[in-house]
């Protein structure tokens, strides 16, 4: 073996290798430049062990020539495709055009020259370009190490090596030294493609690793990892978790209890049903109400994911879990006016037909209270008289909710409207030991209707005086506050139970004794009309109504 073929054959040994490793590579992760790579490689190798080992007399034969530079062509179109698709840039056809010339250019120069040297300068100078451009291209890649770098210098450093190709081939004294250079030049360019592939991948990773945390951390739902096996355990949990909880991560970290000791007394059996039937129970979004750190009430929805071991035992949960108070309280608000449009109807179609009677009920037992014969029971006539009246009231509250009216709107100050109607409250206060306060601020004026929202104060301010039983002390306020006017009526009263709080608005949920339970549905349809929100703030020490205009 002379020397030429020794170093042909070890340069095609690493090439082998290499080979082995891209065709392995592909096999696992299918991308399509590793096995274009492993391609022109295969047509690398081919060429040299054919050809350049001299096993094929190919320099004089006009088929084994152009297989030759053939072999050149596909290897280069191939290498110039799959690094174009691994720096995700389309791959021009204008390469495929350009390559296919010169071939055939090629082709009908070796049947029109006869020297071996210019019928090889077209594909080899073709192949120093592509070389270079190639080598330029891994060059300014921004990777970390030296893969690319290598990968860059290797193909230039070849490139200038074929470029003496042409005139080495008459057996100068420095072939042996080109073909062992050539050598060491190509295992370093599948060495290092290797390498940049590596590194690319680890950035991917890591970019997308980051990109990932980055969404999961700025993710307004919370994002849960727990383990099941080998121990029970919380191994994730998103940072948006101390905006819902109050609680931040590295709590819930140490101490696995926490999340079960947020939830609401009153679900505590829905978490327990949701345990109990695990894992059928995964498939329905759990709903259940927490009790925040500053003890406020949220309503929440968890949706969690069951993963598997090889033997399809389950080993952790994956989960989101997200706020849904706002779309509770919308059902609710939905769910009143449901409610309150079938009072609605109820009333137009009930409430005159119970009246007419009534009326005449009424107009009897006053002409008999006068008779002679019913002196001795006139309190119990008078008795009847006013319970009938106040079932009139119930009924006229009843049928108010029930007409669809156009209110008359004017621009007028709510500060007048208050300060006009604070007489009236002040009287209905007086009796029950309550004292009424204004306090108005400098506010714009408003598109009301001043009859309703008088009735809609009156309404506030009786419910307030009504719940302060030992006295008080009853605030009406109006605020600006983000260029909105807030109206707030303030008690000193026991507030509002919790089982009732929920349902406020709702026709016929009252805690008074001698409520209809009317007053509230009357506001929140005026608020309504007005494009106004209502809020309630309650606790031991009262109750405060905000109704924000705007």
């Amino acid at each position: 073996m002379n020397s030429i073929s020794f170093w042909v054959l070890c340069s095609s040994i690493g090439t082998v290798s290499m080979i082995l490793v891209y065709i392995y590579l592909y096999i696992s992760y299918r991308e399509r430049f590793l096995g274009l790579w492993a391609v022109t490689w295969i047509v690398l190798l081919s060429r040299y062990l054919l050809f350049d080992t001299g096993l094929l007399p190919w320099k004089q034969s006009f088929l084994g020539l152009t297989t030759y530079q053939l072999l050149i062509f596909i290897s280069i179109l191939t290498f110039a495709w799959g690094t174009c698709l691994f720096i995700s840039k389309p791959f021009n056809k204008l390469w495929l055009y350009i390559t296919s010339a010169l071939f055939l250019s090629n082709v009908v120069l070796n049947i029109l020259c006869s020297s071996l040297v210019y019928k090889l300068i077209i594909p080899i100078f073709y192949g120093c370009y592509v070389c270079i451009w190639l080598g330029l291209i891994f060059i300014r890649l921004r990777l970390p190490g030296y893969g690319h770098l290598i990968t860059g210098y290797s193909f230039i450093l070849w490139s200038i090596l074929n470029f003496l190709a042409p005139f080495s081939l008459g057996g100068a004294w420095f072939l042996p030294w080109s073909f062992a250079v050539g050598g060491l030049l190509r295992l370093a360019i599948a060495i290092g493609t290797l390498l940049v592939y590596l590194e690319k991948t680890r950035t991917d990773l890591i970019m997308n690793e980051s990109k990932y945390r980055l969404l999961a951390e700025n993710a307004v739902d919370v994002i849960y990892h727990y383990q099941l096996l080998p121990e029970e355990k919380l191994q994730y949990i998103s940072p948006s978790v101390l905006t819902l909880t109050g609680y931040t991560p590295e709590e819930f970290y140490g101490d696995n209890t926490l999340a079960l000791g947020l939830i609401h007394p009153d679900h505590h059996s829905a978490f327990d049903s949701f345990i109990k039937n695990w894992p059928d129970s995964a498939e329905i979004p759990l709903i259940l109400r927490l009790v925040r750190k500053p003890q406020t009430i949220l309503w929440i929805e968890q949706k969690c994911t069951p993963l598997y071991d090889e033997k399809g035992q389950i080993i952790a949960l994956e989960g989101i879990i997200r706020d849904i108070t706002m779309r509770k309280n919308m059902e609710q608000m939905a769910s009143m006016i449901d409610r309150m449009n079938m009072v609605g109807n109820m009333a137009a179609t009930v409430a005159h037909e119970i009246r007419n009677p009534m009326t005449t009920v009424h107009g009897y037992l006053q002409v008999m209270k006068r008779k002679e014969k019913y002196r001795d029971d006139k309190d119990k006539f008078e008795l009847m008289l006013t319970e009938l009246d106040r079932a009139n009231s119930i009924i006229r509250e009843y049928l108010s909710l029930s007409r669809e009216r156009l209110p008359n709107f004017k621009t007028m100050s709510l500060n007048n409207i208050i300060e006009t109607l604070f007489p009236l409250l002040q009287a209905d206060a007086i009796s029950s030991k309550v004292n009424v306060y204004l306090e108005l601020s400098n506010i714009p004026e408003l598109s009301l209707d001043e009859n309703e929202i008088r009735q809609l104060l009156l309404n506030l301010v009786r419910n307030g005086i009504e719940s302060m039983t030992q006295g008080g002390n009853l605030t009406v306020r109006t605020i600006l506050e983000n260029n909105k006017v807030i109206l707030s009526v303030s008690d000193q009263g026991t507030g509002i139970p919790s089982h009732v709080l929920e349902k406020l608005g709702t026709p016929f949920i009252t805690t008074k004794d001698s409520g209809t339970g009317l007053g509230l549905p009357l506001c929140y349809q005026i608020a309504k009309r007005h494009n106004a929100t209502i809020k309630f703030i309650t606790g031991g020490a009262g109750t405060t109504v905000f109704i924000c205009f705007g």
